[in-house]
């Protein structure tokens, strides 16, 4: 998949998202707005629900790295304050794609990330544990307006799901 068309594509089709709904959005509107040919489009993904669950990964590969969560290990309390953190910075993107019923691309997103399977790796049971678990926590923090702290989310994970305090 081009890092390009993930980025201009995806950044697209939530301008799009926030003006009707992703359903009502054709292939030629999305290109257009992304400024990319429709083959792009094509070439890269098989549906809107892959190209948003690219984006999301993408982003958060940005975000890894530039906060080098890869040197955290899955326990470390801190990994999950910044997996909030990083939710809460995708708001508007994340409320679009729960209003519009496409939380199937967030779930995948997050089975990708934690699993790494953008990078080659193979899925693991704890993988699995894992992404479900915040997928769970991330979706009824959202629906309930995002009330709580990413600090409060973290302490809820350290506290009940990893034995630990968040530094």
């Amino acid at each position: 998949m081009s890092a390009y068309a993930t980025d201009m594509l995806g950044s697209a089709l939530f301008l799009l998202m926030a003006e009707k709904n992703i359903r009502k959005v054709t292939i030629d509107e999305l290109a257009a707005r992304a400024g990319v040919g429709r083959a792009t489009y094509f070439r890269n993904f098989s549906s809107k629900e892959e190209l948003l669950t690219a984006y999301l990964v993408r982003q958060w590969r940005a975000y890894e790295k530039g906060h080098r969560l890869k040197e955290l290990a899955f326990s470390n309390p801190q990994r999950a304050l910044r997996y909030f953190e990083f939710c809460l910075s995708l708001r508007t993107e994340n409320d679009l794609m729960i209003e519009q019923g496409r939380t199937d691309a967030i779930l995948a997103a997050f089975e990708t990330i934690v699993s790494d399977a953008d990078l080659g790796r193979e899925g693991s049971y704890e993988a699995a544990f894992l992404a479900y678990g915040l997928y769970g926590m991330f979706i009824t923090w959202a629906r309930k307006g995002w009330n709580e702290t990413p600090r409060e989310m973290a302490a809820l994970v350290a506290g009940h799901l990893l034995g630990g305090a968040v530094g």
